[in-house]
């Protein structure tokens, strides 16, 4: 089977298929829960090193650190899918942080997952899919 085909099998599939050996490839850095400021949906998680973290900041927008193309990356500066930071909040151990976001430029509304809906649409969010507990299948639950 083709690299595109394993890929659009774990981003579409039914069949789960967890990656438990993601964090050893993202050494320096720690997990991020992005959630949307308005509607309190968690829509991405993702990391970020400190200089993600820090122009993230600095600049009140999403930048993350890509663990598959080892680089920081702001959130949508190719497809225009901007996000700007709201809040930030750091967890009681500080190795995870929580960062609250809105759509930017305000009024505009997109998706944050690469991946695309049936309609060809960027999703709102990253976690499209529940897991049957009984079979561990996935479920797409977006509409």
């Amino acid at each position: 089977m083709a690299t595109g085909n394993l890929t659009a099998e774990k981003e579409e599939g039914s069949r789960l298929q967890l990656d438990f050996s993601k964090l050893d490839a993202v050494s320096g850095c720690i997990p991020v829960a992005v959630q949307h400021a308005d509607t309190n949906e968690v829509i991405l998680v993702a990391y970020t090193n400190e200089a993600a973290m820090r122009r993230s900041f600095a600049e009140r927008r999403l930048v993350l650190y890509s663990s598959s193309r080892k680089e920081m990356w702001e959130k949508g500066a190719t497809s225009g899918c901007r996000f700007e930071l709201v809040e930030a909040f750091v967890n009681c151990e500080q190795n995870s942080l929580l960062y609250r976001v809105r759509p930017w430029p305000a009024g505009r509304t997109h998706g944050i997952c690469h991946t695309h809906d049936a309609k060809g649409d960027s999703r709102q969010t990253c976690f499209y899919r529940k897991i049957n507990l009984d079979t561990l299948s996935l479920v797409h639950v977006e509409s």
